[in-house]
Parts: C-alpha cells; sequence; structure tokens
C-alpha cells in the first residue's frame, strides 16, 4: 500500500505548496514573464497545484474510504453556491468572459471550480488537528516574511514597486491584496497565540507569535489600506466583546480585563487620530493621515456610496435570479454611468464591495449563498466544543475583520483561497463524526490499476486545456508590449534603441495568433487593447513605412473586429476601436463605432468627447462642438471636458466663446493644458504657446528642455532674435551643449532651416 502514502504526501505537498504562491512575481528568473506579473503567475500556480492535488486526492479517496469528503452544512452551502453559479454563466451577457475571465483579474467560473476544489481537497486531507496546525503555522510563517518585507519596503531597504506608489506592495502588486492577507494571518495568528497555553514550549510560542503578530501588523499599517486596517480594529473589538460576553470563569478574568483595555485603547487612538487630523503630525504621517481622511465627502467613499453601490444595486434589480454573469460588472457600470463620476476610475469593472460584486455576478440567490458561508462559519465557530473562548474570539475577529474589508474591496486571488481554507478548516472541525458523502467501500487495487490511467489522462487534459493556451497568450504579449530592445549606440555602447515596427506587428501576430491546443479566449481582450494602442500611437508619425504603417493597421482593425464579434454590448470595447480608426483617418467607421459606445453608455463623457473630436475631425465641427459641450455641461466641475470644449469651440470658429470659457474658470485665455497646446499649435496662436512655454521655463529656469521647447515656439514664429537667446541660455546651462547650439544658430542663419515651418 505504500504507495497511498505517495498520493497522500502528494496532495499535501500541493495543499502547503499553495501558501506560498502569494510570493510569486512572473517577471523573469525563477518564474516565466507573464502579462500582469502579480496576478497571473500567481494564479496559474495555483490551478496546477490545485488540479495536481486533485488527482492525488480523488486516486487515494478511492482506495481509502476515509478520505472521502464527509457532509456539513458548509459543506452544502459550497456546493450550491458553486452550482448556481454555473447556471448565472451559462445565462451570463457574456458566458464566454464569465467562465474565463481576464488576465487582469484571472477569475471568473474557471477560478471558483478551482476554488471549490481547494475547499474539499483541503478538508479532507487535513484531518487532523495537527495537519491544520501545521498549515496554520505555515501560513504564519509565511505572513510574517510578507510583513517583515512590508516593513523593509517602508523604510527603503527594499524597492515598491510601480503599482501602489510609497505604499508597501511586496510581491503583491497591490497594497490592498497584501492588507487583507496580512490582516487573515494576523488572526491566524491569534488564534495558535491562544493554543499555546497548554503548551510544554508555552513561552517559545508565544515570544514566536508575538513577532509574528508584530511583522504583520507593521506590515498591514505601511499598506495604508483603510478598510484592512479598520477591519483589524474592528475584529479585534468583536473578539474582545466575545470574551467579555463568554468568557465568564474565573480562569478567564486576566483575559477580559486586557479585553477592556484593548478596547479603550483603540477608542481613544481613534478618536486621537480624527481630533488631531488637522495636526502636522497626523499630516505628515502618510497611515495616519490616510485613516484620519476618512469622512462621508472622501473621493473614494462618495464614489462607492453616491454612485458604485447604488449602480450595483440597480443593476441586481434588472436581472435578481441569475445575474449579470462574473465579469460583468462593466455592463452595469456602462449603462448606469453618472457624469459626476469623471474624477473615478474610468471603467470599473467591480462594485467594490464583494457582497455586491455576488449579487451582480450571481443574482439574489448567489448573494444569499454567499452571506450564508459568514453566518454557517460563525455557527460552526460557537458549536465547535474543541475550541476555547480565546481561540473562539480570534476566528470570531477574522470573520468580522475580513467581512467588514470586504464591504469595500473585492477579494483577490490570496484572500479568497484563505477564506476557503477558513471553510474546510470549520468544515472538517464540524463533520468529523458525520458520515461520508460517497459510499464507504474501497476500490479494490485491481480496479484502481483501471481507473488510474482514465483519472489522470482526465485531469491532465483538463489542466493543460485550463492552463497552457493561457500560459502562451501571457508571454506572448511582453515583448510586443515593449518598444525598445537593447541596441548599440555609435560609439558601440549598448543603450536602448527604438524597436523595428515589423518586429513589433510580427509579434503581436504571435500573441493574438493561435495558442497551444485547444485555445481558449483568456487574456484576447488585454493583447488586442495593447495591439490597438500601440496602432493608435503610430497613425499619425510620418516616421513610419507607409507599407508597414498599413499592414498593421490591418492587423490591427482585424483584431478589433474579431474581438467585438464576440463581445458585443462593451462600450470600452467600441471607444477603443473608434479611437483607434480616427487615428488613422477612418472617421466613418469610427462614428459608427462611437454611436454604438453612447447606445450602451450614454452618459458617459469620454465617449461624448471622442465623438466631439471625431466629428470635428470630419469637417462637422458644428455637430462636434455639441457632444463636447454636453460632455461639458453634464459636469462643471470636470476641467478636463472643459478643456475639450474650449478646443471644440476654436476649432469650430467660435474664439470669442472660447476665450469666454476659459477666462471664466481660469481667469486667463493662456492655459497649460495638452489640448489646449495642441490647438495653439494648429491655429498658430504663437502668443499664448510663447507665454505657457515663458511660464515652464519660470518655473523650471535650468531645464534645458523647457528653454529648447521655448526656443521652437520663437522659431515656428519666426522670431529669431529671441531662439537666439534661448540657444545661449542652453549652452550656459548646459556648456557641453555649446557647439551643437551655436551649430544650430549658424543654420538658422544661412537659411539652412527656415522658420515658420
Amino acid at each position: 500500500m505504500k504507495y497511498t502514502n505517495y498520493l497522500r504526501w502528494g496532495a499535501l505537498c500541493a495543499i502547503f505548496l499553495a501558501l506560498f504562491v502569494p510570493f510569486i512575481v512572473a517577471t523573469g528568473n525563477f518564474w516565466p514573464n507573464l502579462f500582469f506579473p502579480y496576478i497571473t503567475g500567481k494564479n496559474f500556480a495555483f490551478r496546477i497545484l490545485v488540479e495536481f492535488a486533485l488527482l492525488c486526492y480523488v486516486l487515494l479517496a478511492l482506495r481509502e474510504p476515509k478520505y472521502r469528503p464527509r457532509a456539513s452544512t458548509i459543506m452544502w452551502a459550497i456546493v450550491a453556491f458553486a452550482a448556481w453559479m454555473a447556471v448565472a454563466t451559462v445565462f451570463s451577457l457574456d458566458p464566454i468572459k464569465s467562465f474565463w475571465s481576464n488576465f487582469e483579474r484571472m477569475e471568473g467560473y474557471v477560478s471558483l471550480l478551482h476554488l471549490f476544489v481547494w475547499f474539499v481537497v483541503a478538508g479532507a486531507m487535513l484531518s487532523t488537528t495537527r495537519l491544520w496546525d501545521t498549515f496554520i503555522n505555515t501560513s504564519i510563517f509565511a505572513g510574517a516574511v510578507q510583513g517583515g518585507w512590508a516593513v523593509f519596503q517602508f523604510l527603503g531597504w527594499l524597492s515598491i514597486s510601480s503599482q501602489s506608489g510609497a505604499r508597501s506592495d511586496t510581491t503583491f502588486g497591490n497594497a490592498t491584496y497584501i492588507a487583507v492577507y496580512l490582516l487573515i494571518n494576523f488572526f491566524l495568528t491569534l488564534y495558535m497565540l491562544a493554543r499555546t497555553s497548554n503548551s510544554r514550549n508555552k513561552v517559545t510560542l508565544q515570544v514566536l507569535y508575538g513577532a509574528a503578530l508584530v511583522l504583520q501588523a507593521a506590515g498591514l499599517l505601511f499598506t495604508e489600506t483603510r478598510g484592512a486596517i479598520l477591519g483589524l480594529v474592528g475584529g479585534l473589538i468583536v473578539s474582545a466583546i466575545y470574551l467579555l460576553i463568554a468568557a465568564q470563569g474565573k480562569e478567564w478574568k486576566a483575559l477580559r480585563r486586557t479585553a477592556v483595555i484593548a478596547v479603550v485603547i483603540f477608542a481613544v487612538a481613534g478618536a486621537g487620530i480624527f481630533a488631531a487630523r488637522g495636526t502636522t503630525f497626523v499630516k505628515t504621517s502618510p497611515v495616519l493621515h490616510r485613516l484620519a481622511s476618512i469622512s462621508l465627502t472622501e473621493t473614494t467613499v462618495t464614489s462607492r456610496l453616491n454612485y458604485i453601490w447604488p449602480m450595483a444595486l440597480q443593476g441586481a434589480m434588472e436581472r435578481p435570479v441569475t445575474g449579470w454573469g462574473q465579469e460583468n460588472f462593466s455592463f452595469v457600470f456602462n449603462k448606469q454611468y453618472q457624469p459626476g463620476m469623471y474624477n473615478q476610475e474610468a471603467w470599473f469593472d467591480r462594485a467594490h464591495n464583494q457582497f455586491l460584486d455576488w449579487l451582480i455576478a450571481g443574482g439574489i440567490p448567489a448573494f444569499l449563498l454567499y452571506i450564508s458561508l459568514y453566518v454557517l462559519a460563525t455557527l460552526a465557530v460557537l458549536r465547535a466544543d474543541a475550541l476555547s473562548h480565546a481561540e473562539k474570539a480570534a476566528f470570531f475577529g477574522l470573520l468580522a475583520g475580513y467581512s467588514f474589508n470586504n464591504l469595500f474591496v473585492f477579494d483577490n486571488l490570496i484572500s479568497a483561497v484563505y477564506f476557503f481554507a477558513i471553510l474546510a478548516y470549520l468544515h472538517s472541525i464540524s463533520s468529523r463524526q458525520t458520515p461520508s458523502l460517497a459510499f464507504s467501500k474501497p476500490l479494490s487495487d485491481h480496479m484502481l490499476a483501471v481507473a488510474a490511467p482514465v483519472l489522470i489522462v482526465v485531469v491532465l487534459l483538463g489542466g493543460w486545456s485550463l492552463n497552457a493556451p493561457g500560459l502562451a497568450r501571457a508571454s506572448a504579449p511582453v515583448n510586443a508590449v515593449q518598444t525598445q530592445e537593447a541596441g548599440r549606440n555609435s560609439a558601440g555602447v549598448i543603450v536602448a534603441v527604438a524597436k523595428d515596427p515589423k518586429k513589433i506587428l510580427a509579434e503581436f501576430k504571435v500573441a493574438l495568433g493561435p495558442v497551444q491546443w485547444p485555445g481558449n479566449p483568456l487574456g484576447l481582450q488585454e493583447t488586442t487593447e495593447q495591439f490597438l494602442q500601440y496602432a493608435s500611437g503610430i497613425g499619425g508619425s510620418s516616421a513610419i513605412d507607409p507599407q508597414v504603417k498599413l499592414d498593421i493597421f490591418t492587423s490591427a482593425r482585424g483584431a478589433i473586429d474579431s474581438l467585438l464579434a464576440s463581445r458585443s454590448g462593451d462600450a470600452r470595447l467600441e471607444l477603443f476601436a473608434a479611437t483607434f480608426l480616427s487615428q488613422f483617418g477612418q472617421t466613418a467607421p469610427a462614428i459608427e463605432h462611437l454611436q454604438k459606445a453612447l447606445a450602451y453608455s450614454p452618459k458617459k463623457q469620454q465617449i461624448q468627447i471622442q465623438m466631439g473630436l471625431t466629428l470635428i475631425q470630419a469637417g462637422n465641427a458644428q455637430d462636434g462642438v455639441k457632444y463636447l459641450k454636453d460632455a461639458y455641461e453634464a459636469a462643471t466641475g470636470n476641467e478636463s471636458a472643459l478643456t475639450f470644449y474650449a478646443a471644440g469651440l476654436y476649432y469650430a470658429g467660435q474664439t470669442s466663446a472660447a476665450d469666454a470659457l476659459l477666462l471664466g474658470h481660469f481667469g486667463t485665455t493662456v492655459v497649460d493644458d495638452a489640448q489646449l497646446m495642441q490647438v495653439y499649435t494648429n491655429l498658430k496662436l504663437y502668443d499664448r504657446l510663447i507665454a505657457v512655454w515663458k511660464m515652464r521655463v519660470n518655473d523650471s529656469p535650468n531645464d534645458v528642455q523647457k528653454h529648447l521647447g521655448l526656443a521652437s515656439v520663437y522659431f515656428a514664429a519666426c522670431r529669431l532674435p529671441d531662439v537666439y537667446t534661448e540657444l545661449s541660455a542652453i549652452a550656459k546651462i548646459q556648456p557641453a551643449a555649446a557647439a551643437e547650439m551655436q551649430n544650430l544658430r549658424k543654420q538658422i542663419e544661412t537659411g539652412a532651416i527656415k522658420c515658420g515651418k
């Protein structure tokens, strides 16, 4: 029976290795170099581990009935939840995306299936208290390392990724994601700390767990994630309240006193931070400043309370039974979009509330089933006679903190993995005395030998189908999106040089082409969007061979047309197509796409502005100005819409109206804005261009590029003495460029280059 031990250890190794998936960043070296490296690498690794664990587990459970799933209310609720989401996926507006998701999220029903398998296998294989303790301790170790990593980032000893600004984000690439991970591990550490009371190594364990708590709490603070920080505080308060109510014996007196002190400290600290929110100390502390800035008028709060959550509720009432399907909140967002959201994210794909996200994805049944998981988990803790009051308090704090956090954000892979692992643990301690779900007769060695090859082929084929095509496509765009590559300058030094557009086109064709059998659409949308962004960028370039540009245009248009044929009703994709086409002067088809986009999202200013600009480009300035006016008047605080409206008025010849608009808002007609600068250039309003560049030079008098920009405008206006003055200034600031500036002056004086052209 030795092979059963191999199967057992194979499944357990996969389960424990999953705890280190958070450390994966797929940027090369030990891992493949993948698109969205903080997301795709972790997800593919987790899926492969779960699939391997499933293969080992099924073979083991067939031979040894003790490993077969046992019944519990949590088990039935998760089965019902997964089954209902299968129905919601079938009736989704976009079933393909609901199943496969995309690279940015890597969720969808395929992810839910893996989480379900994770729950079943972990709940069955971690069959003893010792195994669960080892599992949790391993997680605590990983969490302490991540917490220390976050601290080192804060101290500047490790670099911060470009994803989260100054906030610590470690290997997650998103401060919010690492925050909830540390939140969960903090309470798991408290749980294990509570279990040390009868341990022979009590003091040593308490020191180790205490150190882990400090690292996790500090790391969480340096993520500056308010929802998770408040979730931590709220969870600790819930733990304290439970102890005050339930732990009435004399043996719990010291712990009750500690709980009271903790509640008082949190209350005083919270009130103190809020009262001191205007002080220099709070303002100069990123963490305290973010905490103190929470209010009903704060941008993030208003976006959720006033816009996103009401949108989600209204959208849910349109499809209350099956919902819109996973990954389809964008349809609700586009349809319900309000102009007042101009200063928010441009395209929300989540309700930023995990409960509402499931309401949108699977309707009221999914919403109720998801809530039932928290309720059943709470009941399981209450009924767990094997848990002490302190252990129960830690679990209640975890559930409270996690649920509070999920009121303001959505799950990511790692937080979902932990949630289902916690449910698996509570399932395992509440189902040990219940009969097995499956028959109890073991399969004979002979029958297993017959079944094993079939199962191996099925699981391997399924794993290949779910992962290989996506992995191939995730690696393909990485090179294509790089517009520079290593090359050598005239001195033979290796430098970054522009990549040949032919090579970029070939790389995008590979990325958009067929992938490993049997293929799947995962990542096709992001790859197409990246291709269109590149193509749009070279649309107006005269430096690229016309035939190459035509080839790029033809390929990009074919890619977006193909994507739109399979994903109709998406305003964002229609806008992508229109913007791309307008860059190549294809205004008629661009307007058709914009009309569709407005039909899907009638109040989206970004679409209205693009429609206005495209109409002006097509020679219909009067109608174009109407769209720009509507976009501005929908939310007059939208400064970007104002400058586009002013630009439209200038192009339509309504100069007085444009000047009045700028004077009314800025108090001047000289505005340093990219769109208006383009207008000033196109209409040869050199006085305004010169005034803007003078302001830039005054702000940065030693910036050579600013002086060079001012000189170029003077040259366009044929103000040659002023050109020479700026060239002399550049030579003084940067003596190494003096010879070049003198040569440029000679070319102007000899007429080799002529001004005004």
